[in-house]
């Protein structure tokens, strides 16, 4: 008496083999979008966090640049006062 595993496969068998893989290949492309989202959101949160005290620091450039005009008006000032001397 032939096992299951001896039968040759019917159109059946092979349409059920067939949905059977197609359902594997859509559970693994949602799962592959699913962790690629994630990666996604990790890169996302490490560079905001990165991006974060640079901005900080790039909004304080502009009382930086005030200071350097002041610093530099100064310096003027004082080089014309000497070259008076």
């Amino acid at each position: 008496m032939p096992n299951d595993d001896d039968r040759p496969a019917t159109k059946q068998d092979l349409n059920d083999l067939r949905n059977e893989l197609h359902g594997s290949i859509d559970r693994l492309r949602e799962e592959l979008v699913e962790q690629m989202r994630d990666m996604q959101t990790e890169v996302l949160r490490a560079f905001h966090g990165w991006a974060s005290p640079i901005e900080i620091r790039l909004r304080a450039l502009p009382n930086m640049e005030e200071r350097l005009v002041l610093l530099e008006e100064r310096v003027s000032g004082i080089e014309r006062r000497e070259k008076r001397t």
